[in-house]
């Protein structure tokens, strides 16, 4: 009790009274570790004016919190509960239609696993008229770059976030500043991006104070990124020619930490930049060894590594969601398939060999795992297993994928149907059957 009595007054010194003599608020203040609990929410008076933009945002520390404002007769106006859990900010803008008093309540949810109590951050934006006439600009901005085939804007606002930490004087400064400046202006791209990896400011916060040499190193590889629209603009025309069926993705270059090279929504293909134009002179000092490049390679041609991996994504947007309901369900192989898949017809669409050195080297005795389980309920020996992959290569199923679906292509007499069959796979065991591969044997001819 004693350690936050000097947290109750510097609360109690950020609240103002208001005519009625109502307790309210200050506008743009931080209010910074506040306690919830269950059973006991909290509830923060407003003075609204009619016509003025606010901007509510709770930031939950390791509670699960519901969002809520009710005008003064108890009316509920809105409620926000983003699927984040426990971490991140529940964010909520409103203009009153009239000026009163307002109630926010911030409550926490009753659900199993939610912990019974935490702390909240909060912070109530009043827009002043330069800000709105700076977010209606923004708005216009926005407007143009939704509406390319590449979009690149997020690259810009991330950097400007990142310079405008040095004005911060606190963690919260810090959170607000890349929810103001890179969340609150993101694409539809990034907008995305946020919802398919659930990022937080606070994530982008810890990122940059923990890898200060690696960002400060990585930015002006990322300004490469926008060379690379015409190139994708070619994958687009290619894949129409190879695939009839194609249809056409947008391409978002988003600025992450190190969690996602490449994925995709429904309507995106999305990169993350930092990772994608990695050069040889980045500093990967403060983080895993395994992400420096191989020092022995030459410096790589960003629009064209670019290239190859909007190739490889655009694959994963025209693949079936999942298997067909009537075939044997053999999760690790059709995992390994789906990816080899996007490898191999990136492969014909940029002319770049999608094999490994290391599996062409091991092919043998790579199959011969690989089939031992190769129905297993999950595929995290072959993919995605960067982190625990210790004496080889991580995700060597993107390999054995792609010489799977090599050898179904180079048996086809009909190499456009091929692609197709590739591309739209949902009967693994049969696929593979039919593709006729076993080991090196079945792929040794030339195409």
């Amino acid at each position: 009790m004693h350690n936050r009595f000097p947290l109750l007054l510097a609360f109690l010194a950020g609240i103002s009274t208001c005519a009625s003599g109502q307790r309210t608020v200050r506008f743009n203040t931080g209010y910074e570790n506040v306690s919830v609990r269950k059973g006991e929410n909290i509830t923060v008076p407003l003075s609204l004016k009619k016509g003025t933009s606010y901007q509510l945002m709770v930031e939950q520390l390791g509670i699960d919190i519901r969002l809520i404002l009710r005008d003064e007769k108890g009316t509920t106006l809105l409620e926000k509960d983003s699927p984040n859990g426990s971490r991140g900010l529940e964010t909520a803008e409103y203009l009153p239609k009239q000026n009163g008093q307002y109630q926010l309540v911030i409550e926490r949810l009753d659900e199993s696993g939610n912990a019974q109590s935490g702390f909240v951050n909060y912070y109530i934006r009043q827009y002043t008229p330069t800000e709105l006439e700076e977010r209606e600009r923004t708005k216009k901005k926005l407007e143009e770059e939704n509406s390319k085939n590449v979009l690149t804007l997020d690259i810009d606002h991330f950097w400007e976030a990142y310079d405008h930490l040095r004005y911060a004087r606190s963690r919260w400064d810090s959170v607000l500043t890349f929810q103001h400046l890179y969340f609150d202006r993101a694409t539809n791209g990034l907008q995305d991006f946020i919802a398919a990896r659930q990022w937080t400011p606070d994530q982008f916060v810890r990122a940059v104070a923990r890898w200060p040499r690696y960002y400060a190193s990585v930015r002006p590889y990322t300004e490469e990124a926008k060379k690379s629209a015409p190139l994708i603009e070619e994958v687009f025309q290619q894949f129409k020619q190879l695939y009839g069926n194609f249809e056409p993705f947008k391409v978002c270059f988003g600025i992450g930490f190190r969690n996602t090279g490449g994925t995709v929504s429904n309507r995106f293909v999305l990169l993350g930049t930092e990772m994608v134009t990695a050069g040889k002179n980045v500093d990967f000092s403060e983080g895993n060894p395994a992400w420096k490049p191989d020092p022995a390679k030459k410096e790589p041609n960003i629009p064209a590594s670019i290239k190859g991996i909007v190739a490889h994504e655009c694959v994963h947007t025209q693949q079936p969601g999942q298997t067909d309901s009537l075939a044997v369900q053999c999760p690790q192989l059709y995992s390994c398939l789906r990816e080899g898949a996007a490898n191999f017809v990136a492969e014909l669409i940029t002319g770049k060999s999608g094999a490994s050195p290391y599996g062409e080297a091991h092919e043998t005795a790579l199959w011969k795992e690989f089939k031992s389980t190769l129905c297993r309920d999950n595929a995290n020996l072959w993919l995605y297993n960067g982190g625990t992959s210790k004496d080889r290569p991580s995700d060597l199923g993107y390999y054995i994928g792609y010489k799977i679906c090599q050898a179904y292509y180079r048996k086809a007499t009909d190499k456009r149907l091929a692609v197709k069959e590739i591309i739209e796979l949902k009967d693994p065991l049969s696929f593979l059957v039919r593709s006729g591969y076993d080991g090196p044997s079945a792929t040794s001819e030339k195409r």
